[in-house]
């Protein structure tokens, strides 16, 4: 008996993990613009995650050193992860799994996809933005920018950060919700800092520079161009890397779609009464199940293109215009951005915003490396719930397998902060490492549309071509920056 395109398409996405259970497409809450909560989601919670430390570490280098006709390799980098977003977000909505989950389902099987990606997401698991965020809290301390005499300060500090990152993460009931609240926080005064700093304090030849660079597509800077800093430049403008993956597990975990029947993971302290599945449910093909995807679809559509798209964009631009006004043509250290930042703006408008623009800093890489510790523990956790014998545990226990993996990763971090690499350069290999890891899984998640979700419900032309395009970018950039090296190396 030959079997329908639709049973073909099932047994494919139960070949090496448990098949799909079924359920019935919750129906989407009714959008208010009035409504601030309507608009808290992934999007609002990742824009916390865009204005981090690759922002206002590669912001200042690159401004700096360039001016910013090369503002276009940042927004073309958030246009193909808006892409990337609005498609793994569409995987989640239909079955309640993240997306990871999704890569696990097809050949050649999960044993294969989880080393690959393990080796794609391990320029990740350097705590770099700890060690970044000491250097504004001590140039706070020392009122002066720390210097070599001042690394045993700065070292105790970075511990400090790094371990303090690990607190909202056990409490709140889910996981999810602490993130999301911190990050709400942190958008609301970082925003308005930098809002308020640009508006009266840089000039408008540095607004309309920064802003017109968003639209020079090709434009390059004369003079020689270290492309491995630009490459850098594009993976950290919005999320970056297979950071990126992380809006299908929070859209699951906020409960849109399916994800609504599939439950979260829960908090250490204050999450007794949530679980999470094993498995993921699907829903079956109706014209009423048609409307409730339609309304689920308009709300990934606001999230990613208004409040994520929008938001990346402009988190990427105010640090910048900080950087051009008042470092222009000097030399930034990585390490050292948001000190020098401050000490820019201090000297030609008074003392006190060397204080105000430390805090930001710190806000900025320390409060932001909170989310950076979730999305690396919650990846996993979510790839090993699923994939291993782990499944055949009660729904709450996902929990276990995420604070062993938070205490492991808190382990490695502490070691990491004592071996102690070069910042600046070890956030330049992370970078490059996340493109190809963002380029390798664009593709991969155009293969899950096409293969696992009903021809109904899969990506329109143009969202399958923009998942080639953010292939070819992401890739394209870092063989680049990787071949100037290779002949820098040679010469």
């Amino acid at each position: 008996m030959t079997s329908t395109p639709e049973q073909d398409r099932i047994q494919q996405a139960a070949r090496y993990l448990p098949e799909w259970e079924s359920g019935e497409l919750p129906a989407a809450p009714a959008f208010r613009f009035g409504s601030i909560r309507s608009l808290i989601g992934p999007g609002l919670l990742m824009v916390g995650a865009t204005i981090g430390g690759g922002e206002w570490m590669f912001g200042p280098i690159v401004t700096a050193r360039y001016g910013g006709v090369v503002m276009w390799i940042a927004a073309l980098s958030v246009l193909f992860q808006v892409v990337f977003n609005l498609s793994v977000m569409r995987y989640a909505l239909y079955s309640g799994e993240p997306i990871f989950v999704g890569y696990l389902r097809t050949a050649p099987g999960p044993k294969f996809w989880i080393f690959l990606y393990l080796i794609a997401d391990s320029g990740y698991i350097w705590p770099y933005a700890a060690s970044n965020a000491a250097v504004p809290v001590a140039a706070a301390w020392l009122g002066r920018l720390p210097g070599p005499g001042d690394d045993l300060l700065v070292r105790g500090l970075g511990y400090a950060i790094f371990l303090g990152c690990f607190v909202p993460l056990i409490f709140g009931g889910k996981v999810y919700n602490s993130v999301e609240k911190i990050m709400t926080a942190k958008v609301i005064y970082v925003f308005v800092f930098l809002l308020g700093v640009d508006l009266f304090l840089v000039s408008g030849s540095s607004w309309w520079e920064i802003f017109s660079g968003f639209f020079k597509v090709g434009v390059l800077p004369e003079g020689e161009i270290d492309w491995a800093t630009l490459a850098a430049f594009a993976a950290v403008a919005g999320v970056g890397g297979l950071s990126n993956t992380l809006f299908s597990n929070y859209a699951r975990d906020k409960g849109w779609g399916m994800g609504a029947l599939t439950g979260a993971i829960p908090s250490l302290v204050g999450g007794k009464k949530i679980a999470l599945s094993h498995v993921g449910r699907v829903f079956g093909i109706t014209p009423e199940s048609m409307k409730r995807w339609k309304g689920w679809l308009g709300y990934t559509n606001r999230d990613q293109i208004w409040i994520w798209g929008f938001g990346s964009l402009v988190g990427m631009a105010l640090p910048a215009m900080l950087s051009l006004e008042f470092l222009r043509g000097v030399e930034v250290e990585g390490h050292a951005a948001a000190a020098m930042t401050a000490r820019g703006i201090a000297d030609q408008h008074g003392e006190i915003f060397w204080y105000l623009t430390l805090i930001c800093g710190f806000i900025v890489l320390g409060i932001g490396n909170i989310q950076t510790l979730d999305g690396i523990v919650r990846r996993w956790t979510d790839v090993f719930w699923s994939a291993s014998r782990q499944r055949r545990s009660k729904s709450g226990q996902v929990k276990n397998i995420y604070y062993v993996i938070l205490v492991t990763y808190c382990l490695w971090g502490m070691l990491a902060l004592r071996l102690s690499p070069n910042p600046l350069m070890l956030a330049i290999v992370s970078s490059v490492c996340g493109n190809v890891g963002l380029g390798a899984a664009s593709i991969h998640t155009l293969v899950v549309n096409r293969k696992l979700m009903p021809p109904e419900l899969r990506l329109p032309w143009y969202l399958q071509l923009g998942l080639v395009g953010a292939f070819v970018f992401c890739i394209g950039i870092s063989a680049i920056a990787l071949n100037q090296h290779l002949s820098n190396l040679g010469n």
